[in-house]
């Protein structure tokens, strides 16, 4: 099928109802910029490839979605379900996130620069390689996730639920942990340099092994 056709179809589609039924369709390496997405069903659908920038899908259904190296830079996903959806490679930079649902989704090596991730839901997601420079975390339930070799510099992570999370070799510098459950988490070889610990829980978690130059602990002294 030829992509403007697809394209035509994906439209045609779009203005059939309120809630767009385009689970299950094809659509990767698709031109859809900017285009309202809200509450569409886009369950199993394949994304990958497409560009999705500056697109809305407000509380869309995107469980098990494909979307590969997708350009998704600024989209507004929030209370999308990406349950089980695969965004390995995507780009989400400064994309708005805040109480969607990533459980189980695969992020890795994604991009979540300066991401607003809020209040999501993701546990047992899966961050290796994922670069959340800057993004905002907070109050998330983040437990059982990978996010080894990850990048989350100076990202805010605060009152977030950590438990079980494995951050070996992740960089954390500078980032906001304050009041996070960081219970049983992995943390060797993470680098925690000039992050902020203070209130955290770490029942069964260690420090020991990361690095914590200029870091303020849990009780709020700085590591030197």
């Amino acid at each position: 099928m030829a992509e403007i056709t697809r394209k035509e179809l994906l439209l045609a589609l779009i203005s059939s109802g309120d809630r767009p039924r385009l689970s299950g369709l094809d659509l990767s390496g698709l031109d859809l910029a900017e285009i309202d997405l809200r509450s569409a069903n886009l369950r199993n659908t394949k994304l990958g490839g497409a560009d999705l920038s500056y697109a809305d899908l407000s509380e869309a259904v995107l469980w098990g979605a494909v979307l590969i190296d997708a350009n998704l830079t600024r989209v507004k996903l929030v209370s999308a379900n990406l349950t089980n959806a695969d965004l390995t490679g995507a780009n989400l930079h400064e994309a708005i996130m805040s109480t969607c649902v990533l459980t189980g989704a695969n992020l890795a090596n994604a991009r979540l620069t300066f991401a607003k991730l809020s209040e999501v839901i993701a546990n047992e997601a899966h961050l290796q390689g994922a670069n959340l420079n800057g993004a905002n975390l907070t109050f998330a339930k983040i437990a059982s996730c990978n996010f080894g070799e990850a990048n989350l510099s100076g990202a805010d992570l605060s009152g977030s639920d950590l438990r079980g999370s494995d951050f070996r070799g992740a960089d954390l510098t500078f980032a906001n942990f304050s009041g996070a459950d960081l219970s049983h988490t992995l943390l060797a070889g993470a680098n925690l340099s000039g992050a902020n610990l203070r209130g955290i829980y770490l029942s069964g978690g260690e420090l020991t092994e990361a690095t914590l130059d200029g870091a303020i602990m849990p009780d709020g002294t700085r590591h030197f």
